[in-house]
């Protein structure tokens, strides 16, 4: 499983439905590292966007 992880590649917008999802679950758990991990991939999506110059 952990296999197919890491060959998965999401962009932060990706992660909207399954915050939805841990949201209906009841879930606050997982809710909570989904939103940590969309955050953080938001920055890193930011960071790049300005290195390759798509974004001042």
């Amino acid at each position: 499983m952990s296999e197919f992880k890491e060959k998965l590649m999401m962009c932060s917008e990706d992660y909207d439905v399954l915050i939805d999802m841990a949201l209906a679950m009841k879930n606050k758990e997982w809710f909570e590292e989904l939103v940590k991990k969309q955050k953080r991939l938001r920055e890193l999506e930011i960071e790049m966007r300005r290195e390759l110059g798509v974004l001042d």
